[in-house]
Order: C-alpha cells, then sequence, then structure tokens
C-alpha cells in the first residue's frame, strides 16, 4: 500500500467531509420522498456513499480487511435494490391494473 502523506492525509479528511456532507443530504431525500422510487434511489446512493466512506477509511487506517466488509455491503446493496425494484414494479402493475 502506498505511503498516506500528511497533504494527502489531509485532503482524504476533505472527501470524508464532503461525503458526510453527501450522505446527509441523501437521507433528507429518502425522508422526505415523496414517492418510494425517489425513496429507493436515495437508499441506493447512501450505500454508495457508504461503500466510498469504507474506502477512504480503509486506506487511512490501513486496514485492509475493511476491504472485504466493502465487497459484502457493495453485494448486499445489490441484493437490497434488485429486491426492492421487483415490489416497486409488482406495486406499480397492481395499480395500474386496477384503474379502469
Amino acid at each position: 500500500m502506498a505511503e498516506c502523506t500528511p497533504v494527502l492525509g489531509g485532503i482524504l479528511v476533505g472527501v470524508l467531509c464532503v461525503l458526510t456532507l453527501v450522505l446527509l443530504v441523501c437521507l433528507a431525500r429518502a425522508i422526505r420522498g415523496p414517492r418510494y422510487t425517489d425513496r429507493l434511489i436515495a437508499l441506493n446512493m447512501i450505500c454508495t456513499v457508504v461503500i466510498l466512506l469504507l474506502s477512504v477509511l480503509s486506506y487511512l487506517l490501513g486496514a485492509s480487511y475493511l476491504v472485504d466488509v466493502i465487497i459484502l455491503y457493495g453485494l448486499l446493496n445489490l441484493l437490497a435494490v434488485a429486491v426492492l425494484s421487483r415490489i416497486s414494479i409488482r406495486r406499480h402493475r397492481e395499480r395500474r391494473e386496477e384503474e379502469p
């Protein structure tokens, strides 16, 4: 692993701060909605930002075991979004069939 210089460390801490702000904005969007699909996209974005945060932390801390956690979290994100998208599509089709 490459050495983390003080300048690079400062830049990465700044990146962590920016990613935290993005995470808070996505969380607000997930809470506010207004539609189910908006919440689903916000959830996917939150998971992606968490993966980025963990990646930067893994580099800063020199903890290579976090890469395994990142991969597992990414796979769980993919599975969750696929299942929730399928539920959303099914709900949309049921509503469309009920309308005259």
